[in-house]
């Protein structure tokens, strides 16, 4: 995709189109717009998470414990989550999301 949003807001908009999901997940479907950037870390991700719950947009809703005996938290998007989509989300992204869902 041409016009890239930034990495935070695209985590927003990534969880917006599944019902739940954690880090590696998002890591997974972004790697072919972000992978070659210097932010795409796990802790980053992990980061832009904790920063979209402190702010009220994305809640926590599932644990897990993976293979590695490591804690994976899964996030889905909260009302106030969509509100913001819908307010900022530019345009031509709007219109590939209505496109894709049958309106957003």
């Amino acid at each position: 995709m041409a016009d890239l949003l930034p990495l935070r807001f695209r985590m927003l908009h990534y969880i917006s189109t599944v019902d739940k999901t954690c880090a590696n997940d998002i890591m997974k479907a972004l790697e072919p717009e972000y992978g070659t950037e210097k932010q795409f870390r796990k802790e980053v991700f992990v980061e832009h998470l904790l920063d979209l719950k402190a702010n009220f947009v994305i809640d926590d809703n599932d644990v897990a414990i993976d293979d590695n005996g490591d804690l994976v938290v899964y996030y889905s998007i909260n009302e106030e989550g969509l509100r913001l989509l819908k307010k900022y989300l530019p345009k031509s992204w709007s219109q590939k999301e209505a496109d894709l869902s049958g309106g957003f």
